[in-house]
């Protein structure tokens, strides 16, 4: 059969189309492979992507119970029994256990709560001379330890491998700011169990761990302190009690005396010895006056009952009031008191009311000057009936006012003026006034005098004072 030159160009033309095809399906073909490789790689790199937040899922999972138990409880024994148990779940290891410094015997001591530790496994303490232990190189360098084979590896003591039993073995410092304060063990009975990944998660633990643990151990030491200070505490306030009982009679009969020899029983007396006397009888009243006061607040930090009755306040106020004006006139000093004719009777004991505005009345007098003013006032308050007592002396320093009603504290201004005084006339007022469920407070500014004020409940409400 003849070609026609039409049919030829178009066979021509045909094998080039498929020439051209077969080229472009080879390269094409030929890409592809790379891709497929390529394809192969993203999907291990997502796998890879996919296990690390899997694995930082866990982290913050972990941390996250970690810190929670942290919070549950401020007890060291609690909280650590909370955090082993949590690290061998996540880590499912068999063996976890806190040793923390003791800093008395210089020993890490394995502290209550171990995980899968009992008998004398839970009494193991490790000395920090003990050089071979593993333990000891972590406390003391922060560098953390691992091991498939704790049996036989020349950096774990064997005693200890073989006491717990275990074979895989890690062991991170708890540090803060620098310093050890202790070491966290975890081991497997199986071995080469741990991986550098399990020691990652061990480290971020550790650290939480650190914080909560010496939180833990802080707050123990402080619970321990207050316990020591209130056991010295009440110690002393037994010694003071017993001396001043002891000093009580004594007194007595130094006052007896010196009054006797002072009324001439004893014989006539020389200008000199009469001077002597009355210093004697001054200074004995002043240490009357402090063994009083000892006792009184002895007595109201003890419990002392009151004997509450219905009892009318004014009145009271203005007794106090009228007992004091001759040591005000003799001073130069004015002293008035207002008491409104209708006053609601109050639930008190009237002794140690008394004894309240007396403090109240003494101070605003020793603390004002010569032609000074002392203003004593009861009012009615609805529910409550307030006294106040009010002064134009120097008043008190900014510096004072959070000490004011402690015991013993005197007040910058005492010694200037060289006011006598104990420092507790104003503790045992505020200890009467908290016992009647009621309310004591001051105002105050240097150079402008003092106001001292206190509410009572009325007879009739004979509730709380709110604060």
């Amino acid at each position: 059969m003849e070609i026609t030159p039409a049919a030829a160009a178009t066979l021509m033309a045909l094998a080039a189309i498929l020439s051209g095809f077969a080229v472009y399906w080879f390269f094409r073909f030929k890409s592809l492979l790379p891709a497929q490789r390529s394809l192969e790689q993203v999907q291990r790199q997502a796998d890879e992507l996919r296990q690390f937040f899997v694995r930082k899922s866990r982290e913050a999972e972990t941390l996250l119970e970690v810190a929670a138990a942290g919070s549950r409880s401020s007890q060291e024994r609690s909280t650590l029994s909370a955090i082993v148990s949590i690290v061998a779940r996540y880590l499912e290891a068999d063996l976890v256990a806190f040793l923390l410094l003791d800093e008395s015997t210089g020993e890490l001591v394995t502290q209550p709560g171990a995980y899968g530790l009992e008998g004398d496994d839970l009494l193991y303490r490790i000395p920090l001379t003990e050089e071979g232990s593993s333990s000891v190189r972590v406390f003391r360098t922060g560098q953390p330890f691992i091991t498939g084979d704790a049996q036989n590896d020349p950096g774990v003591i064997s005693g200890f491998a073989k006491l717990w039993r275990a074979h895989s073995l890690m062991v991170i410092a708890l540090r803060k700011e620098g310093h050890s304060i202790g070491v966290m063990r975890v081991g497997s009975f199986k071995r080469d169990f741990f991986t550098q990944e399990h020691l990652d998660l061990l480290k971020v633990i550790a650290d939480e761990a650190t914080v909560i643990v010496e939180t833990a151990i802080l707050n123990r030491r402080l619970g321990e302190t207050a316990e020591q200070l209130q056991a010295l505490s009440r110690m002393k306030d037994e010694f003071v009690t017993t001396v001043s009982h002891e000093f009580k009679t004594p007194l007595t009969t130094i006052r007896g005396f010196v009054s006797v020899m002072r009324t001439g029983d004893t014989g006539a007396l020389t200008d000199q010895q009469e001077k002597f006397l009355t210093v004697v009888d001054n200074a004995v009243r002043k240490l009357e006056q402090l063994v009083t006061e000892l006792l009184d607040l002895s007595k109201l930090e003890g419990g002392a009952a009151m004997d509450m009755r219905s009892l009318s306040l004014g009145e009271l106020v203005s007794s106090v009031v009228d007992a004091h004006r001759g040591q005000a006139v003799e001073a130069g000093k004015v002293l008035v008191c207002e008491i409104p004719q209708r006053l609601p009777s109050v639930r008190g004991d009237e002794k140690w009311l008394r004894l309240v505005v007396d403090n109240l009345v003494s101070n605003a007098l020793k603390f004002t000057k010569p032609g000074g003013r002392v203003a004593v006032s009861a009012m009615d308050k609805g529910d409550l009936v307030m006294v106040r007592v009010e002064d134009d002396g120097i008043g008190i320093h900014p510096e004072d006012k959070p000490n004011i009603f402690q015991k013993f504290y005197r007040a910058r201004n005492s010694a200037e003026l060289a006011v006598p005084g104990t420092g507790l006339g104003l503790a045992i007022s505020r200890e009467i006034i908290n016992k009647h469920a009621g309310r004591i407070w001051f105002e105050s500014e240097p150079g402008r005098g003092s106001k001292f004020f206190f509410v009572l409940s009325t007879a009739a409400r004979g509730e709380a004072v709110p604060a």
